[in-house]
């Protein structure tokens, strides 16, 4: 699949016609609408800019090693950034769960 991106902006009465660069043969598409919060909105920015780097910044304030942190900080550092990349890569679960998925689809195909 491949992915096109086109920004505009949508106009008061809400409606907009989207013209299809040439590249994209016709046929079926699927048009998925992303809405920025509204700081983000007000102040686009840059790629990369998001949970992870603003943990980043978070970080930097702090400029302790962590071998220098007290237990709970350490902990509380561990947490903030375990909990950044939550939702960004599949669980060892869901892993598995389409693991087996596939191999359901190939015994289905071989006839077993």
């Amino acid at each position: 699949m491949q992915a096109h991106r086109i920004r505009l902006v949508v106009p008061e009465n809400h409606r907009a016609v989207v013209e299809f660069p040439a590249t994209i043969r016709s046929g079926p598409v699927e048009l998925i609408v992303l809405v920025p919060r509204p700081n983000e909105a007000e102040e686009p920015q840059p790629e990369g800019q998001g949970r992870m780097a603003t943990l980043a910044e978070d970080l930097a304030r702090d400029a302790r090693p962590f071998r220098e942190l007290s237990p709970e900080d350490r902990g509380a550092r561990i947490e903030r950034v375990m909990g950044v990349g939550r939702g960004l890569m599949s669980t060892s679960e869901e892993f598995s769960q389409r693991k087996v998925e596939e191999i359901e689809i190939e015994e289905k195909k071989l006839g077993r």
